[in-house]
């Protein structure tokens, strides 16, 4: 099932919700009508009988295209035995005070990275140089990043201690959607910008964190990026980052309880 959902590139909401003759797998993605590699959304849950997504869309498109299906690969053999019966527009909820967002650094990274995400699918990688307006920051997009030997390195980005110059693996970043894009840049930009200790990685977590749920990113896509990282490293200091992760999400919307919205599948 294919509905376009016309968004004018404002931030907002989208509000879908899905019945099910039975109980199914449901998957839905929300991508750039016009570049349909230009994911905002892709997810999916297990549905009893009625399940309501929130897709949270700090940046969007001028129109999108939203699919859902039963199947994986959104074929047309994957819309029998569901419906949607609501789809609504919605306010997107943020708090902008919950960071330093008059911080003239902060904001304009901002600006930068979700610019760059937005159109990393299309983008030229292969040791390709993007910069912002001003010159402050520097974005080497490569094919892949590679260690010291020259082999393949499994993360998808990481910022030189000494120059601030982030290097993005675009093979990594093709496969993730525009807000888990996000959260990997702001996690980089927060070890050289924001962090006491520029080495420790989980206060570059929660640094990155705060502006990004602040911003009103959805948080599945934090937590699918950061499990995706950690799952090619899997051991216990990575293990404990994601607990304090889930622990600070949680503290977050908690505080923050006006920004929630229905139920979980934000």
């Amino acid at each position: 099932m294919k509905i376009f959902v016309k968004s004018n590139k404002e931030p907002l909401c989208v509000k879908v919700t899905v019945l099910v003759a039975q109980p199914m797998k449901v998957y839905i993605r929300l991508c750039d009508k016009e570049f349909p590699l230009s994911v905002y959304t892709d997810r999916f849950a297990t549905i009893e009988h009625e399940e309501t997504f929130f897709i949270r869309m700090p940046i969007s498109p001028s129109v999108g295209l939203l699919e859902v299906s039963n199947s994986p690969n959104f074929d047309d053999m994957g819309n029998k035995g569901f419906k949607v019966v609501d789809l609504e527009k919605l306010p997107l909820k943020r708090n902008l005070g919950a960071f330093n967002s008059a911080s003239p650094v902060v904001r304009d990274f901002i600006r930068f990275a979700e610019k760059f995400c937005t159109k990393a699918s299309y983008l030229s990688a292969n040791h390709s140089i993007y910069t912002s307006n001003d010159g402050q920051f520097r974005i080497d997009y490569l094919d892949t990043i590679v260690g010291p030997e020259g082999r393949p390195l499994n993360t998808p980005a990481r910022i030189n201690k000494h120059t601030a110059i982030i290097q993005v693996s675009k093979m990594k970043f093709m496969k993730y959607t525009i807000p888990m894009r996000m959260a990997i840049l702001l996690h980089e930009f927060s070890h050289y910008y924001l962090n006491n200790n520029i080495k420790n990685e989980t206060e570059a977590d929660l640094n990155a964190l705060i502006i990004y749920l602040g911003l009103g990113y959805p948080r599945i896509d934090a937590y699918n990026v950061f499990t995706t990282v950690f799952a090619v490293s899997d051991n216990v200091a990575n293990r404990d980052r994601l607990n304090v992760i889930d622990d600070f999400i949680r503290k977050f919307d908690r505080k923050y309880v006006e920004m929630t919205y229905e139920n979980n599948n934000h």
